[in-house]
């Protein structure tokens, strides 16, 4: 079946429905051949081929029925694919907006955290000790929250 999806489809119903034809006239000559005595002989042969043309030509048209549902099929999912890609893309940018907000709050604590060690470390410079202030605004960094 793989190498009839070369062949375009209007050839192929085209050859389906002219083994089915052909059987058919195959089938019905064979009685008429029962008047001409010369033909006699060929009788039962044209008989046996018109019915075999007749099967082969219901199984291709089946086959080609087949075919048709999968495609069908196929483009069904594409279709579905191309939905939830849609979708997909949709919730990725709402998680990126989400991220992106996030890290610029992230920034912008940092930012403010280290304006305010730089302003209070400046006093107690001089002296070496850590003072509790330096101390609170640097587990406030790194939770990443506001300084109280």
């Amino acid at each position: 079946m793989w190498m009839l999806s070369f062949v375009p489809d209007a050839w192929l119903i085209l050859a389906v429905y002219g083994i089915l034809a052909a059987g058919m006239v195959l089938y019905t000559f064979s009685y008429f051949t029962a008047f001409v005595p010369a033909l006699i002989p060929f009788k039962e042969p044209v008989r046996i081929l018109g019915t075999v043309l007749v099967i082969a030509g219901v199984f291709f048209y089946g086959s080609y029925d087949t075919e048709e549902t999968w495609r069908s099929r196929v483009a069904e999912a594409e279709a579905q694919v191309a939905r939830t890609e849609a979708a997909s893309k949709k919730a990725n940018d709402k998680i990126e907006a989400r991220s992106q907000e996030r890290v610029r709050m992230i920034y912008k604590n940092a930012t403010v955290v280290r304006q305010y060690i730089d302003r209070e470390v400046v006093r107690y410079d001089d002296s070496c000790k850590i003072p509790d202030v330096v101390v609170n605004a640097h587990n406030a960094a790194a939770r990443n929250e506001a300084i109280k």
